[in-house]
């Protein structure tokens, strides 16, 4: 199972994190601190009024297979609809022909 980030399947909880974290947008408060999420080698921190917070964010769990399967089934529909409209365009025309030779 996989992440789920918007409309993304990442493969592992670190991808999805760090997708995320990577995307915060850093505050200024009223003294003019600059706060933004810090990654220190294995967990994102949040420094805030002199105290420091460790980032854990959760995501429901997708399938990465999951568009890629919907894909499919949707090609094979299209794909055998074009296949019948093939056939009744190929009889129709046999038809057509078959037609004109009896005119003949």
């Amino acid at each position: 199972m996989g992440y789920q980030v918007g409309r993304i399947c990442y493969g592992t909880e670190a991808e999805a994190v760090n997708s995320v974290m990577t995307q915060v947008v850093p505050t200024i408060d009223k003294d003019g601190v600059l706060h933004h999420p810090v990654f220190n080698g294995r967990t994102w921190t949040y420094k805030q009024q002199g105290h420091e917070y460790t980032v854990k964010p959760t995501f429901p769990q997708c399938d990465p297979n999951e568009y890629t399967n919907a894909g499919r089934e949707i090609g094979i529909s299209m794909l055998g609809a074009f296949v019948v409209v093939w056939i009744i365009r190929a009889v129709i025309s046999t038809l057509k022909i078959l037609k004109e030779r009896d005119e003949e």
